[in-house]
């Protein structure tokens, strides 16, 4: 039983780390100058539907821009659909109250996200009280080091759906780690766990599958007596399962033939000898070789209006980009190094020839240069820089690393290993999603290394557990002993 004291000191240590993670969070993203990021046309498919515009002129990738204003002329109707619409309506809400019913601040969409963010990390405390304090004390760090910097936090203060993704997961890991390893499991903790994965399942379609892969994780009873009756589950799963179908759902068919047409014409074959053998395979039109080097987002390709990319997709569509891989392997390990390659990088978006593109957190009236990026709390990111940016198959190497630290150092007990499959599934889908899409590598597997610092940061918690505990055996074992052969050991 823990102690008063014990007790006590456990409590400081919490709140010590909540005042810690709060301070990372309101300095990021309402300190002047408050961190965001540049938009890249995407955050239409929020606001547009919502008849709100950037104000007073539209900034794309250089500079963010925290001031919209609700116009009928920002009207834009995008078929997507997101669990990011609910923290929408909310920041909205907010922004009415406090702010303006025409101008809308963006670090209102930053406070909604702070407050799931937060929650998520309380929830991780809580859940950490079973473990000894100085484990739980290592687990609390490392997430602060790991996740809560200038690469991710300023995601809050956008439109991006990413954001929603970065808020939820958090608290998706902790219901999933719970769902998994607690011995009695009580319908609370599913009917949490079951609202973070579906709001994590709707933020965005390639992130659906994140949250899918841990929904085996809800039918693993293994005995337990205290485990939600079959109808929970079922409709845990059904919800978790809705929810991706709303992301899934929502994206237009055209969307297909961009990201294989990126990935095919851009990427793949202007790196190969022979273009016109390979595009034989396909039943894409020959005359589409005059397009070798292009992507859809150029104006002069027929793939520039949503019908070309349509056809394209009922040409060439994923299903048809996977059996290309399969059929050549050397190309699926070129697309492999060049996402790897741009992922690698510092927050790139993407990579054309040498220039590196990336997104700036600062306003223009900040006076920084285009597409400057904040590197505050960056310690962790930074050391990763160093070592794997430019560097795809050392980076690959450290990805390899850190999916398997965590199977050879987690503790061994019940459910560990289903979660541990759970987590590498989620991370393994994620990167052969991006690997069906070629263009904007870099950001789209900012997800993919979230987890897989969270991942990192797990690893270094299960040695300081492992650590922890051979101290406290050892110091039990020198309790028993007779008081000379304590001693004589000491």
């Amino acid at each position: 039983m823990m102690s008063v004291a014990s007790g006590r000191r456990r409590a400081l240590a919490e709140w010590a780390f909540r005042g810690a993670l709060a301070f990372l969070l309101v300095f990021q993203l309402f300190v002047p100058p408050a961190l965001s990021v540049a938009d890249t046309n995407d955050f239409q498919k929020l606001a547009g539907r919502f008849c709100l515009g950037p104000y007073p002129q539209k900034v794309l990738f250089d500079y963010a821009n925290l001031h919209w204003r609700f116009s009928p002329q920002a009207c834009l109707d995008w078929p997507f659909r997101s669990s990011a619409d609910l923290a929408f309506r909310a920041a909205t809400g907010l922004n009415r109250v406090f702010t303006s019913p025409l101008d809308f601040n963006l670090e209102w969409m930053g406070v909604v996200y702070s407050v799931i963010f937060f929650v998520g990390f309380v929830w991780l405390q809580r859940s950490l009280r079973a473990v000894p304090f100085v484990t739980s004390v290592a687990a609390q760090a490392c997430f602060l080091l790991s996740v809560c910097n200038a690469v991710y936090i300023p995601y809050f203060n956008s439109f991006f759906f990413d954001a929603m993704t970065v808020a939820v997961l958090a608290p998706a890991l902790v219901g999933a780690g719970l769902i998994a390893l607690r011995a009695e499991v009580r319908g609370a903790t599913v009917a949490l766990a079951t609202a973070s994965l579906v709001l994590l399942a709707a933020s965005k379609g390639q992130h659906s599958f994140v949250a899918l892969a841990f929904v085996p994780l809800l039918w693993l009873r293994r005995g337990r007596k205290v485990f939600p009756q079959v109808w929970v589950r079922a409709a845990a799963t059904a919800a978790i399962v809705a929810g991706a179908a709303v992301a899934l759902g929502s994206v237009p068919e055209y969307y297909g033939g961009q990201a294989t047409f990126n990935t095919l014409f851009y990427r793949i074959l202007p790196s190969v000898p022979n273009p016109a053998a390979y595009l034989a395979e396909t039943r894409i039109p020959p005359s589409y070789i005059a397009l070798v080097g292009k992507h859809v987002f150029l104006p002069d390709t027929p793939l520039s209006s949503p019908e070309g990319q349509a056809q394209f997709r009922r040409w060439f569509g994923p299903s048809d980009l996977g059996e290309f891989f399969l059929r050549h392997p050397h190309l699926a390990w070129r697309m492999l190094m060049i996402d790897l390659d741009e992922a690698s990088l510092d927050r790139v978006r993407m990579k054309t020839g040498t220039l590196e593109h990336r997104l700036g957190n600062y306003e223009r009236d900040t006076g920084n240069a285009p597409q400057s990026l904040s590197h505050f709390f960056c310690f962790w990111p930074g050391v990763k820089h160093a070592v794997i940016a430019h560097h795809p198959r050392v980076y690959l190497a450290y990805i390899l690393g850190v999916m398997i630290a965590p199977w050879l150092l987690a503790p061994r007990m019940p459910g560990m290993r289903a979660l541990l499959a759970s987590v590498t599934a989620a991370l393994a889908i994620s990167l052969l999603i991006v690997m069906m899409d070629g263009l904007d590598s870099g950001r789209h597997l900012m997800v993919f290394n979230y987890v897989l610092d969270l991942l990192a940061a797990a690893a270094v918690t299960f040695v300081v557990y492992r650590l922890e505990n051979r101290a406290a055996r050892r110091d039990g074992a020198t309790r028993r002993m007779p008081q000379s052969e304590a001693a004589r050991t000491t």
